[in-house]
């Protein structure tokens, strides 16, 4: 039997799977646009341009994950200081912020903006997979001017743009630091997601305009 080698880098696999929802995201956006200026029924491609959003979220958050369990296999966690009083456990993204930090070598600004774009990434996720089960207050569309349960303001095509942004950005900010002092495992890894993002970044700034901003360039 003829044996088939393909690659397999989940982290760059996620990016690719949030792009390719938000795609479609872009897709039912227009579509909802399009329906809402002929006065026609848009509630079904409200509906898909929520799904795609909330796919692609999911997606952009899962990058990080991955990312935490590739560095993970380099720079191992510090041990938890056992306490005699019980405590809250630590957030998730900041487990993940604090993981990253050490494996990438940031500094204290760097190490600040990690952790607030991934309180953001995170928030989405959670109210997509661990979504209220309570009643949630009808909120106005800001294109449409008609009110919709608000997380189909929160899912849409223009907040699921931001998210997957901030995941490609990160993934091309993270390896592009100076990793002279990270062990060869670290180097390689970062220079494996430069290299295999590459094409990801390039279509993004061909479809959506300038990845990263001057301050993160």
């Amino acid at each position: 039997m003829a044996a088939i080698e393909l690659g397999f880098s989940p982290c760059i696999h996620w990016l690719e799977i949030a792009l390719e929802h938000l795609a479609m995201a872009r897709i039912h956006h227009e579509a909802v646009l399009h329906a809402h200026r002929a006065d026609a029924d848009f509630a079904d491609a409200l509906k898909q341009e929520l799904k795609a959003g909330m796919q692609a979220a999911v997606a952009a958050a899962t990058f990080f994950e991955a990312l935490y369990a590739a560095t993970r296999e380099y720079v191992r966690p510090p041990p938890r200081r056992a306490r005699s009083e019980p405590c809250k456990r630590t957030a998730r993204y900041k487990q993940v912020a604090e993981q990253l930090r050490r494996a990438f070598g940031l500094r204290k600004h760097g190490s600040a903006n990690l952790r607030q774009v991934l309180g953001e990434v995170y928030r989405f996720r959670d109210a997509a997979v661990h979504p209220s089960a309570g009643f949630t207050a009808p909120v106005s569309h800001p294109t449409l001017g008609v009110l919709v349960e608000p997380r189909f303001v929160m899912f849409g095509f223009e907040s699921a743009r931001l998210l997957v942004r901030a995941a490609l950005a990160f993934c091309k900010i993270l390896p592009s630091r100076d990793m002279r002092r990270c062990c060869k495992g670290m180097q390689e890894l970062g220079q494996s997601l430069l290299q295999l993002g590459e094409p990801l970044y390039a279509k993004w700034e061909q479809e959506h305009g300038p990845l990263l901003d001057d301050a993160s360039a």
